[in-house]
């Protein structure tokens, strides 16, 4: 859940444009959480607010709590990202992470609790590297791949569309991993559902650790 992140069919969206829509999230049918997403995307600027919350019947085991955010600036539909940050907290552990980008690269790496180890990659010289939430903006506009870092990982994300099926499916790839001498993938892939005039999907498939976390709008 801690890597929700998203994409979309292209589409080029309207500037000004300023949605929110709430999601809510289940897993085997039983409802776990509710996400809330605002978007915002004006002629110079944009942003991505996401609020994730424990509900359910489950949420008195199983409780926690998830922000998310990115901005950046839109010069003529091109996202160029300069900050993101996201928030976890379960009753187990709290985890914060802050990326600042200069450049088309990923300038510092900001995280509580701090890592222990060295980092195994030198992510500061790969150019073109966005956070997750800029990635998925990027799709909406245009692009059939981007190149993700989250701070824990790098990785690629291709879009695929279905035009039978009118799904779209996201599939992860180049898979590393920042911090450790391994190559593990929880995050598997994304499917979504969008209307043509609406920016914002509908339905999402997210594919993490074995699971499948299903998000319909509320």
């Amino acid at each position: 859940l801690n890597n929700l992140i998203f994409f979309m069919l292209v589409c080029l969206p309207l500037q000004g444009e300023e949605i929110t829509k709430t999601y809510i999230v289940k897993v085997g049918g039983i409802k776990i959480g509710e996400l809330v997403w605002e978007m915002s995307l004006t002629t110079n600027n944009y942003s991505n607010k996401l609020k994730l919350r424990s509900k359910g019947l489950l949420s008195g085991l199983y409780s926690f709590k998830g922000d998310y955010f990115s901005e950046g600036k839109n010069h003529k539909n091109q996202l160029i990202p300069e900050k993101y940050t996201h928030f976890w907290q379960t009753k187990k552990t709290i985890k914060e992470m802050e990326l600042i980008f200069s450049k088309n690269k990923l300038a510092t790496i900001k995280q509580e609790p701090l890592e222990e180890e060295k980092i195994r990659l030198n992510v500061f010289d790969v150019e073109n590297t966005n956070d997750p939430l800029t990635s998925f903006l990027k799709i909406i506009m245009g692009k059939k791949n981007t190149l993700v870092v989250d701070g824990r990982r790098l990785y690629s994300m291709e879009a695929h569309h279905d035009e039978i099926a009118n799904q779209t499916t996201i599939n992860i790839s180049n898979y590393t991993n920042l911090w450790a001498d391994h190559k593990r993938n929880k995050f598997e892939k994304i499917i979504f559902e969008k209307k043509t005039e609406q920016i914002l999907p509908f339905k999402m498939l997210i594919f993490f650790d074995g699971k499948v976390f299903r998000l319909e709008e509320d």
